[in-house]
């Protein structure tokens, strides 16, 4: 049988490669499927500005998207697009049923427009379209919120920092969006925010976290 390596440690500053490496240090080496469930959606947000596929955050930012008129913008004869004005969203941060997930929330009429409808060359919203099938779901986290209370149930330094590392993936992604775009607020309950609600105590038994979560708000669960 194979040793646990004692003398591995995560480095100050690890990536979700090093923190996957640890975790098989400390799993005889392999990943738990919990564990790795978790992983794997992180690694798919992770990499949504590495890989180059089109996603819910390269269709936010296409100016070509872009309702110019709205926005004061046009085209010039080299296709280069130059807005006076970016379109403006609402970011939400939800814990469903399925895990953690981030939302965007398009405005029309200076309020946020929470809709499931496919909307299309409307006057008032400031993309040519909006697909909240394709466009308002930014990034989920399988099952995070069982994973954060697992972790304070029987855990290990791997699984903090793979939570940490999560929360450090939403944040980059909502920094860029705030560069790229107009966002106008921020709301929800953040991943840090979920943790420090179990670490208060940390021996709660399924039915109080189910009650903390619904007490919180945290009970979305829209498609």
């Amino acid at each position: 049988m194979a040793r646990v390596n004692n003398k591995a440690k995560l480095p100050d500053n690890p990536s979700l490669k090093d923190i996957n490496w640890y975790k098989k240090q400390l799993n005889w080496g392999e990943l738990p499927p919990f564990y790795h469930l978790v992983a794997s959606s992180v690694s798919e947000s992770d990499g949504l500005f590495q890989h180059g596929f089109d996603n819910a955050v390269t269709r936010l930012v296409d100016k070509r998207n872009w309702n110019l008129e709205l926005l004061d913008g046009h085209e010039d004869d080299n296709g280069n697009i130059f807005c006076d004005n970016k379109p403006r969203i609402a970011i939400d941060q939800v814990f469903t049923d399925r895990g953690f997930e981030l939302w965007a929330i398009p405005y029309a009429k200076d309020k946020p427009l929470e809709t499931d409808m496919l909307i299309k060359d409307n006057k008032f919203l400031e993309f040519n379209t909006w697909d909240p099938h394709s466009m308002r779901t930014l990034l989920r986290f399988n099952q995070l919120h069982k994973f954060i209370a697992f972790y304070f149930e029987r855990g290990d330094v791997a699984d903090k920092a793979l939570i940490l590392h999560a929360h450090k993936v939403v944040h980059k992604i909502i920094t860029y969006l705030k560069k790229e775009i107009n966002v106008i607020k921020v709301k929800g309950v953040s991943i840090k925010e979920f943790y420090q609600l179990c670490e208060k105590d940390s021996r709660m038994c399924s039915d109080e976290i189910d009650l903390a979560q619904i007490m919180l708000g945290l009970g979305g669960n829209k498609e």
